[in-house]
């Protein structure tokens, strides 16, 4: 397992620079205090389309679980170790990484439109194996009802 950090490379647009973007997001840039490993960054990467924000939010989840596996702990009064607090803590982070996701990504109605191309319109409507949509233009038009249409109130 590995882990490494480069302040200087922060991109979205390279393998190492997502994966730096990713730690800056959760704040596991300490080498002393490693939080997940490179492989399990990657992992979250590649299940989230390489969007740095939603696999910000699929590791704190991951470091929330660890957390949460642990027991708070007291000594005297005078050492005290909250582990609950800090799954707290990373889940709250992971729910506002993912509202920087749908945000960024520009679905944050969770909506995406479709044929708003013309050039791509034609080729869907060209396809011969396509399923009829639906729904159409004009599909409720009747010209012929329009002529003869007595409305029941005056």
């Amino acid at each position: 397992m590995a882990w490494s950090y480069n302040a200087s490379d922060l991109n979205t647009t390279a393998a190492s620079g997502r994966l730096n973007s990713v730690r800056l997001l959760i704040g596991d840039t300490d080498t002393n205090d490693q939080l997940v490993q490179d492989e399990e960054i990657f992992f979250a990467l590649g299940q989230n389309g390489n969007n740095v924000y939603y696999a910000a939010s699929w590791s704190c989840r991951i470091i929330a679980a660890k957390f949460s596996r642990l027991v708070d702990t007291q000594l005297d009064g005078a050492l005290q170790a909250s582990y609950s607090d800090r799954s707290k803590q990373y889940t709250l982070l992971s729910t506002q990484m993912d509202a920087l996701g749908k945000k960024v990504s520009g679905r944050a109605l969770g909506v995406s439109a479709g044929g708003i191309s013309n050039s791509a319109m034609g080729v869907v409507e060209a396809n011969t194996d396509r399923v009829s949509p639906q729904f159409a233009v004009d599909q409720f038009n009747n010209p012929e009802a329009a002529d003869t249409y007595i409305p029941d109130y005056d």
